[in-house]
C-alpha cells in the first residue's frame, strides 16, 4: 500500500471515531454536530452537548482551539489559517506523528491505537476504553473501517491535482466534466472496394434465400 493510501485510511478511522465521518463535508463540523465555513478560521466556539459535555473542538478531527493554534504553528503556517481540508490532513498527520505513529507507514493496531488515544479522546487504549473516560469506538470496529476504506482512483487524483493548480473557489463554478480515461475499443476492419461489392452481393442473396 502505498504512503498517500495508508494515510488515507487512518484520516478516515479518526473521521470515523470522531463523528464526524459521516458528514458531506466533515472538514467544517463542530462538536455537537453543528457546521461552520471551513475556508475561514478556527470558529473557537463553545458548545453544549448535553450530559455536561462542553466542548470547541472542531473540524474532520475535532481540533480544540489551542491545538489547532499550536500545530498550525509547528508546520509553519501563518496565524490563524484556514481549515482547509489540506491545513486539516496535514494537522493531524503531525499530531499523529508526534504521538509516534507515522500513519503514511503504519499498520492499523491496537498498539497504535492506544498511542494515539490521548490525541484522540475517542480511540481505544490497550484496555478499550477512552483516555479520558469518554465514549470510545472499538478495535474491531476502526479496524473494518480500516480495511474497508476505498483510496482514490487515479482519475480522482488527477482531477485533485488539477483543481489545485487553480485558486481557491475557482474550481466549483467550472462547467467542466472530470477527467475520464478513454475507452479502448476495437476497429473495424477496413475494406476494400471487392471486399465492399461482396458483402453486398453476399447480403443480397440472403435476402433473395429468405423470400423462397
Amino acid at each position: 500500500m502505498n504512503p498517500e493510501d495508508n494515510a488515507a485510511r487512518w484520516l478516515a478511522v479518526i473521521m470515523h471515531a470522531e463523528g464526524t465521518g459521516k458528514n458531506k463535508n466533515p472538514y467544517g463540523v463542530m462538536f455537537g454536530g453543528g457546521t461552520f465555513d471551513n475556508n475561514g478560521i478556527h470558529p473557537n466556539k463553545v458548545i453544549d452537548g448535553g450530559n455536561g459535555m462542553k466542548s470547541a473542538a472542531a473540524g474532520a478531527y475535532q481540533f480544540m482551539p489551542f491545538t489547532w493554534d499550536a500545530v498550525t504553528n509547528q508546520l509553519g503556517l501563518p496565524p490563524n489559517s484556514p481549515m482547509t481540508k489540506e491545513n486539516q490532513d496535514k494537522a493531524a498527520t503531525h499530531l499523529a506523528k508526534k504521538r509516534g505513529v507515522d500513519i503514511k507507514t503504519a499498520p492499523l493496531t491496537q498498539e497504535n491505537l492506544a498511542k494515539l488515544s490521548p490525541e484522540w479522546a475517542s480511540l481505544p487504549t490497550l484496555a478499550g476504553k477512552s483516555y479520558y473516560g469518554q465514549p470510545v469506538k472499538s478495535y474491531k470496529e476502526l479496524l473494518s473501517v480500516f480495511n474497508g476504506f476505498k483510496p482514490r482512483s487515479f482519475v480522482e487524483r488527477a482531477n485533485a491535482a488539477l483543481n489545485k493548480k487553480l485558486p481557491p473557489g475557482e474550481g466549483e463554478n467550472l462547467n467542466w466534466k472530470p477527467l475520464k480515461i478513454p475507452e479502448i475499443r476495437k476497429t473495424e476492419e477496413k475494406l476494400n472496394p471487392l471486399q465492399i461489392l461482396g458483402k453486398a452481393v453476399k447480403h443480397s442473396l440472403q435476402i433473395l434465400g429468405n423470400k423462397h
